[in-house]
């Protein structure tokens, strides 16, 4: 597989370090761009400079909430192939519901410990061998 291009939109370092650990935990190549906030975000997606394999986007974003920028994405079109993964602290049905709703492919709550935040990565391996047999 080759490596992969994500664009991890996430205002925690924590959360960060804990995903780039989840891609190493299950030998995912990636160069990943981090969107500290939903405004970084928002001009990366208004720039439309090429479409990553897999967005990870946190919900609970300063300046611009996941969910908007979720909307942005789909209402112009933006990567409409890429799987998006909401990876969120939030236990919202109601934020489940409206992710899924704008084409989100997973909704994941983050995880509680390091070894289930780990496993996460094998969400992640899934799509993005998914997106590349598509590309």
């Amino acid at each position: 597989m080759r490596e992969a291009r994500i664009l991890l939109i996430e205002d925690s370092n924590t959360d960060v370090f804990l995903i780039r650990e989840a891609l190493k935990e299950h030998h995912i190549e990636a160069n990943i761009s981090v969107a500290e906030d939903g405004a970084v975000a928002r001009q990366l997606i208004d720039r439309e400079n090429g479409c990553p394999d897999l967005v990870v986007l946190d919900l609970n974003l300063p300046q611009v909430n996941g969910l908007i920028l979720l909307q942005i994405m789909r209402e112009r079109g933006w990567c409409s192939r890429t799987n998006v993964v909401v990876l969120t602290s939030s236990e919202s049905q109601r934020d489940r519901d409206q992710a899924l709703a704008l084409g989100a492919r997973q909704f994941l709550n983050k995880a509680s410990s390091f070894d289930d935040f780990l496993a996460i990565g094998r969400v992640f391996k899934e799509l993005l061998q998914e997106q590349m047999a598509r590309s």
